[in-house]
């Protein structure tokens, strides 16, 4: 059997009496020969007479064309019906191998289509789409022709998915200067997108309860750097550390980034990379994350490095020093990144 499936397993067409001992790893050749003729019996390799007989005893042609058994897709057609109408059902059902090849993209967007249409009218940014649509914010990043494919055989405009790109470069958006600077640091640049976006097209800044006057690009580890902040906060906003400067009081900065090891390592590096500035969590929108979270199933994380964050030092400056859904979920392997915080959710919560 496992032979068997080694040769209809091969890529070609067509198959050599070489390559066929190299599968069977027969040397007794008399035994190899009796294997072989069993596949023709059973019409699982045809000769190619125009190939020629191999000159030995017992003979075989030296090539073989390979009947590969036709596709057996008997499960897919009710799952192909069970599709939102807005897709080519008739298209699948006549073509179900290019269900196969859709699948996991053709079943995000079909459950999207039942059950989260209305989120269609409104935009998101890419990775927010993304992880709106199939619970990975790169999977459009990732299978960016796989997703052009599937809408273009189902009939969809590229712009379907409404969602915008957020271009290069940005660092921060300054919203107004005051007496005392809050200054939010956002991990991904989606993220920090989103807010911008929302707070120009509305001019509001109070976001989730807190008034905030800028908003920062935290582009990964650069945030980290020493006395990044520090520099930003005296050449950007006036103020040295954490004195009072020509913008008055010292300046306040929150953090916000993903719910995973590396989102709180982020968060203590930059805070120890600042040691006059005071730098806490965006408490109120990592509570939104957990909230959100209960109701999707969470991706696993790629950092798998087994690094762990002081994690309940963490809990305790967001005030849920007895939180421990988020200590499962990154015992677990998986993690909350913050585009679940997407363009919808951070209208409803910038005032």
């Amino acid at each position: 059997m496992k032979r068997l499936e080694q040769v209809l397993k091969n890529a070609k067409r067509t198959i050599s009496d070489q390559e066929l001992q190299q599968i069977f790893q027969e040397s007794d050749y008399e035994r190899f020969h009796t294997e072989v003729e069993k596949l023709v019996d059973r019409g699982v390799l045809v000769p190619v007479k125009a190939a020629k007989r191999n000159g030995r005893i017992p003979p075989l042609f030296n090539k073989y064309r390979i009947i590969k058994p036709p596709d057996d897709y008997t499960g897919d057609f009710e799952s192909i019906r069970r599709l939102n109408p807005v897709l080519n059902l008739s298209g699948y059902l006549q073509r179900p191998e290019h269900y196969k090849k859709h699948l996991k993209v053709v079943e995000g967007i079909s459950q999207y289509l039942w059950f989260n249409k209305d989120l269609l009218t409104r935009p998101m940014s890419r990775k927010e789409r993304s992880f709106s649509v199939w619970g990975r914010e790169k999977l459009i990043d990732e299978q960016s022709a796989l997703v052009k494919d599937v809408l273009k055989f189902n009939g969809l405009d590229e712009d379907f998915l409404h969602y915008y790109d957020t271009p290069e470069p940005f660092f921060e958006y300054l919203h107004d200067r005051d007496k005392q600077m809050t200054v939010l640091v956002i991990e991904n640049k989606d993220t920090w997108f989103t807010f911008r976006k929302l707070m120009q097209a509305t001019g509001k800044n109070c976001i989730a309860g807190t008034v905030v006057n800028v908003v920062l690009y935290g582009e990964g580890n650069k945030i980290t750097k020493r006395g990044a902040l520090e520099d930003y906060s005296a050449t950007m906003l006036g103020v040295q550390g954490g004195a009072s400067g020509t913008a008055g009081q010292a300046p306040q900065f929150l953090y916000f980034g993903d719910l995973d090891w590396e989102g709180i390592r982020l968060f203590f590096r930059t805070r120890g990379a600042n040691p006059t500035l005071e730098i806490k969590p965006f408490s109120a929108l990592y509570q939104l994350m957990l909230e959100l979270a209960t109701t999707i199933k969470l991706p696993k994380s790629l950092d798998q490095r087994g690094v762990i964050a002081p994690l309940l030092e963490f809990l305790a400056l967001l005030g849920l020093p007895e939180e421990e859904r988020l200590g499962a979920i990154l015992t677990e392997g998986k993690y909350i990144p913050q585009e679940i915080i997407n363009y919808q959710v951070a209208a409803t919560i910038l005032k």
